[in-house]
């Protein structure tokens, strides 16, 4: 749905149009920028985009004459195979778990107009390969473990006059031609362009781009309106107010920045990005915000975590799982540094996880929990390169994100996992509850009020005093990954598409 000046519009739950403005607006933005194979039907009028990430399958139908969204299937399981009739506007998924002793598999018919479809379970076996071998048969390859170790393949066959408008149980239960065939042999997969050349080649023909970065794992806003993003390949890019690129900061991996840290006078920020092999190695690199000149680039050979207080005080806490207690050497799990990278103490604990970092943001104070009594601590700079821990309080709900206020009703510290809780700071009085519907995902506040990204796509924003709701906000289903709260008073949400969504506060 188009607003005015172009703006996009989803509903909120009461049905009024929420208005915002899409940064980077690639077309096919419901794949996560990550296709995994796409194929079109032979009329060349839809495109099938699947999506597979740790297990779970989206596949999503276009329409090839503006790219337009026709349908949207999730599964729990993968899929790499799927293939249009020939004739007929029909597309065959096939589903596989991968489980090497309780084998489960699936295939779905869909038409794509309608969204009708109808689904094939299998207990027994995986969907391997799906084939229309001519305009009345359908070619399945099917395979499964036994007990884990031997691997075995089927081949099915489906044969109908008319494949359209299909009943629950017209394929029901299992093919009656199912003969073992060689699980070495050669299977008969199409010749197919990468997912990634195909895409582009259709929004090339469409007058749009697609480059198939996606992941804005962290973004940031400035007071003029700019806007700070990571992405795949890319350290640190940044856009004017109206979305156009101003400068990039190549990355020296494809892995994207995952925590923006803007200085207090919005002259610089640090990022933190992972090396080619991120148990290796973590770049922390500060950048220019001027033109992107990289002023320094401080790197740990190990995956670190990078937290920072409101005065540009920043420590980063080892995050790479190893035996301590074996190393020859041991190294300081948690290092603090000044703004300007020079090293102001360090930690070590034996029990590597028993200190970790609270993502709090705008806090000034570096905030740690010592995870077994999620006691709350501030830790800072101490003489001679050591570091001082200043016990706090502690917490009686899980807590992983944070966010501190200074208001009306004092300095305070919200935390947010199931629920979002207010405390006073830094004694950590409980000051209200606020229940979530769904687990907060990303936290953030400015100006009195508090935004909390949640797992179940929506924004929701509340009064910070007194945890008033505000406006619950339904968004697009392009991935939800990253939350800030701007100081123009606008809320940037970066998605697993690539996009930067930018609402009004």
């Amino acid at each position: 749905m188009t607003g005015s000046k172009g703006e996009i519009m989803t509903l909120r739950p009461e049905g009024t149009p929420t208005p915002y403005t899409a940064f980077h607006d690639e077309p096919f933005p419901e794949v996560f920028g990550h296709p995994t194979e796409a194929v079109v039907s032979a009329d060349g009028q839809w495109l099938a985009v699947s999506s597979v990430i740790s297990d779970l399958s989206r596949v999503v139908v276009y329409r090839t004459a503006d790219l337009s969204c026709a349908q949207v299937l999730h599964f729990a399981m993968e899929t790499d195979t799927m293939a249009f009739h020939p004739t007929l506007p029909l597309l065959a998924i096939g589903f596989d778990n991968g489980d090497g002793y309780t084998r489960e598999g699936n295939l779905i018919l869909l038409e794509p107009e309608s969204g009708h479809r109808v689904d094939l379970p299998d207990t027994n076996w995986g969907v391997e390969l799906v084939r229309w071998t001519d305009a009345h048969t359908l070619e399945l390859t099917l395979c499964a473990m036994d007990d884990g170790d031997t691997y075995e393949r089927s081949r099915a066959t489906f044969v109908r006059e008319d494949w359209l408008g299909l009943a629950p149980d017209d394929l029901a239960p299992h093919p009656v031609d199912a003969p073992l065939i060689d699980p070495d042999a050669q299977l008969p997969y199409p010749e197919l362009e990468p997912a990634p050349s195909v895409l582009q080649a259709l929004a090339e023909r469409a007058g749009r781009s697609y480059a198939c970065k996606g992941g804005v794992r962290a973004v940031a806003g400035l007071s003029d309106g700019r806007v700070l993003a990571t992405r795949r390949d890319t350290t640190l890019e940044c856009r004017r107010s109206d979305g156009e690129v101003l400068w990039s900061v190549p990355a020296p991996t494809a892995a994207p920045g995952t925590r923006i840290v803007v200085s207090a006078d919005e002259r610089t920020a640090r990022v933190s990005v992972p090396g080619p092999d991120s148990r290796t190695r973590t770049d922390f690199p500060l950048v220019d915000l001027a033109d992107g000149t990289v002023l320094d680039t401080p790197s740990v050979p190990f995956s670190a975590a990078l937290s920072a207080r409101t005065d540009g005080v920043w420590a980063i806490r080892d995050t790479y799982d190893r035996d301590v207690y074996r190393m020859a050497d041991p190294v300081p799990n948690t290092l603090v540094f000044a703004p300007d990278g020079t090293p102001l103490g360090a930690v070590y604990e034996p029990d590597r996880y028993e200190l970790d970092p609270l993502d709090a943001r705008r806090c000034p104070e570096l905030l740690f929990t010592r995870r077994r009594r999620r006691d709350v601590i501030a830790l800072g700079p101490g003489a001679a390169g050591s570091a001082v821990e200043t016990p706090l309080f502690t917490l009686d709900e899980p807590a992983i994100l944070a966010v501190y206020v200074s208001d009306a009703a004092g300095p305070a510290l919200l935390t947010g996992w199931g629920e979002l809780v207010r405390r006073t700071f830094p004694a950590g009085e409980v000051v209200w509850r606020r229940p979530m519907d769904a687990v907060i995902a990303a936290l953030d506040a400015y100006d009195g009020v508090v935004h909390a990204l949640c797992e179940d796509d929506t924004l929701v924003s509340l009064d910070a005093t007194d945890g008033t709701v505000l406006e619950r906000r339904t968004l697009p289903p392009y991935g939800k990954l990253s939350l800030h709260a701007a100081p123009d008073g606008t809320v940037l949400v970066g998605t697993t598409a690539g996009q930067i969504l930018r609402y009004p506060s």
